[in-house]
């Protein structure tokens, strides 16, 4: 009796132990427990505010991306019917200060208050719902990385991942690229001759987020930005924001014994609220 009663306790020991994710999410109460007041993100990246998914996680229609510094979301209701699991929520977005992501409640960009978002999910065929929820949501930001856009490659590495050391501001900066010059020691800075102003997004604004997104950019000969990479990110879509714009500048190019050289250097774009 005693040598069974010692396995229970072993058993319920380890049950204990387990992730909630690996644990049956079957019941409104399991799902509050998962799904409430946590810092979750939208693996999908999905724009639109009413979504309804699949019992795979597949999105059921269609629907633009966002970055993923906008793909937040903090659930505050689960409403489980006998075919349906639905959420209702608000939208968080990805400030960030010095290099650290915080999580911001975005402001409705069409109304007053937050922006709210209801996310429909069919049942699966057993009524457990954990591997659903684990291909719609994720709380690791380092999930993000292999599927981000090359201009955050560099920044991600660096500061996302779990075990990436602090990092040295004077390492920010992408390598310098093969036959990229550095302006100084006789290699003249590029002059600029069109700056379009740049438009911060509607999520951005309506949170009235403002400051300065610093990007790394090649002026290649013809005067034309290339190898746009994010060095010292703002959030909440504004970095995507900057790039177009860097991408539609233009350049007298950079000279070097009387030639255009391709240069490397760093612009701050700057988002002010009005």
């Amino acid at each position: 009796m005693e040598r069974m009663f010692s396995r229970f306790v072993c058993k319920l020991a380890l049950l204990c132990a387990l992730p909630i994710s690996l644990m049956a999410q079957s019941s409104e109460a399991d799902l509050q427990t998962r799904l409430i007041n946590k810092p979750l993100y939208l693996r999908g990246l999905w724009q639109n505010d009413k979504l309804h998914l699949d019992a795979a996680g597949k999105l059921r229609g269609k629907s633009g991306v966002l970055s993923f510094t906008l793909s937040g979301i903090e659930i505050t209701k689960v409403d489980l019917k006998p075919k349906l699991l639905v959420l209702e929520g608000r939208r968080m977005g990805l400030e960030f200060n010095k290099s650290v992501p915080q999580r911001v409640v975005l402001q409705a960009r069409n109304s007053h208050g937050d922006e709210q978002i209801q996310i429909e999910i069919e049942a699966p065929s057993d009524g457990d719902y954990t591997s659903t929820l684990d291909a719609i949501f994720t709380d690791d930001l380092a999930s993000f990385i292999p599927s981000l856009p090359a201009a955050w490659q560099n920044f991600a590495n660096k500061h996302l991942l779990h075990d990436s050391p602090p990092s040295d501001p004077r390492t920010e900066q992408p390598a310098t690229p093969p036959g990229v010059r550095r302006i100084g020691g006789g290699v003249h800075p590029p002059r600029l001759l069109n700056d379009p102003e740049p438009t911060s997004n509607g999520y951005a604004r309506a949170t009235r987020i403002s400051g300065i997104s610093t990007i790394f950019v090649v002026i290649d000969e013809k005067g034309k930005p290339s190898q746009l990479s994010i060095v010292r990110p703002l959030g909440v879509g504004l970095d995507e924001d900057a790039l177009l714009a860097v991408q539609q500048y233009n350049f007298e190019p950079s000279m070097m014994g009387g030639k255009p050289v391709p240069v490397e250097m760093d612009i701050e774009v700057n988002f002010t609220i009005f």
